[in-house]
């Protein structure tokens, strides 16, 4: 395998775009060559560190855990084989390219000047009451029922054996697709029309009756119903979302968000349409899907992206950032050249706090690079702090005032 397909298929794998047969191509060679020799790739895929990280062995074996449930790599292996006969040298070879995402790494560009600073990762950050996002979010039933999942134990939530909603052991909800016996009259479908919404801070995930995986990212909303029928499978998104859409030729899938409709079949894409950001997006990964807005209609081929904005009907195709895109669900910040009020629309999303900018106007710098969204606040802003000595962050309670 050469250098540049190796890149090609570690970016494939952090980005949850490899296809199973390359993961099991990319598996196979970690697994009969050196790390040593393979290292150099594996740094420049997420940026290279600037000193040597070393794994103790908790790291190690939380990584490997990580590693073994990963549905990439179960997928990938013949179904006579075990998880166990992965070898060590891949695990350490995963290892070392994992634990780049929990350093922190950050590049500042200037705007209109090639030069570029990095900043060393791994500096601690000043203590704070403000945690990062975690799982948790709520569960409105048709009938008005508000369930806190945050604090529900595993378990039925909702109807008796196999029709009904559960709680599963990794945290997610899951609903049975036997349920759709029960709704018979189209009043009774539209009353059991359910809600799950994540507040700031908070991100979930959910398997809709048609078998369709859905995780919702901070500050979102989706709705939905308890069971399809008809013609076609439909919800309604407010924030962002990815999707993998189980598939069914006799009953599109359509998600709505604002006045843009995006209608597949089966397929696997992102989207990002909160009420407060001028330019929703779309994101395709695998499949096809077709964006309708007005009288406009265009069709999506992997890895391009969609935009629409609130008062055009235009639909402007381009060719995606799907590293940029897939970077929540992963577990990450990542911001390619993006100025402060755009990253900190994400991190007040994720961090559940205020944020307030002290001058109306606000320079133009630009910032890109990557950040585990496990990390302190406080050790975000001291990053951004130090690639921009003209930049301040004051945290008072959950607010976050910001001055240059």
């Amino acid at each position: 395998m050469t250098e540049e397909k190796l890149r090609e298929l570690l970016q494939q794998y952090f980005d949850h775009t490899i296809s199973p047969s390359d993961c099991k191509g990319l598996l196979e060679y970690l697994d009969i060559k050196d790390p040593a020799e393979i290292a150099a790739v594996m740094d420049e895929v997420l940026f290279a560190l600037p000193e040597e990280r070393h794994l103790d062995q908790t790291d190690s074996d939380n990584i490997y855990k990580a590693i073994l449930s990963d549905e990439r790599y179960i997928k990938s292996l013949e179904p006579a084989d075990s998880p166990r006969r992965i070898s060590f040298k891949w695990y350490y070879a995963a290892a070392s390219v994992l634990v780049l995402l929990t350093a922190g790494l950050f590049l500042y560009r200037p705007s209109k000047q090639p030069h570029t600073q990095q900043l060393a990762a791994g500096r601690s950050g000043a203590a704070t009451i403000i945690t990062p996002g975690s799982k948790k979010a709520t569960l409105t039933l048709g009938n008005g029922k508000v369930i806190d999942l945050e604090a529900q134990q595993k378990g039925i939530l909702q109807g008796t054996g196999d029709s009904g909603i559960r709680k599963v052991k990794s945290g997610q909800i899951v609903y049975q697709a036997s349920q759709a016996s029960a709704v018979q009259t189209q009043s009774e479908y539209e009353a059991a029309f359910n809600n799950l919404q994540t507040p700031k801070g908070g991100e979930y995930q959910i398997t809709l009756p048609d078998g369709t995986k859905v995780w919702l990212n901070s500050a979102s909303s989706l709705h939905f119903p308890a069971a399809f029928k008809g013609e076609k499978r439909q919800v309604i998104l407010n924030g962002e979302a990815y999707f993998e859409v189980a598939k069914n030729a006799a009953m599109p899938f359509v998600v709505t968000t604002g006045k843009t409709e995006i209608k597949v079949l089966g397929t696997h894409f992102n989207v990002a349409g909160y009420q407060d950001d001028e330019i929703a997006t779309t994101t395709l990964l695998e499949g096809s899907v077709q964006l309708t807005k007005g009288k406009n209609q265009r069709l999506l081929s992997p890895g391009q992206q969609a935009s629409t904005s609130k008062n055009s009907d235009q639909i402007q195709i381009s060719q995606a950032n799907v590293a940029q895109a897939m970077a929540w669900k992963n577990g990450y910040f990542r911001f390619d050249d993006q100025d402060i009020r755009s990253i900190m629309k994400q991190v007040s999303r994720w961090y559940d706090v205020e944020v307030e900018f002290k001058q109306n106007q606000m320079s133009n710098k630009q910032f890109g690079g990557t950040f585990y969204r496990n990390k302190s606040i406080a050790e975000l802003l001291s990053h951004l702090e130090q690639l921009d000595p003209h930049l301040h962050f004051k945290i008072i309670g959950r607010r976050i005032e910001i001055m240059e």
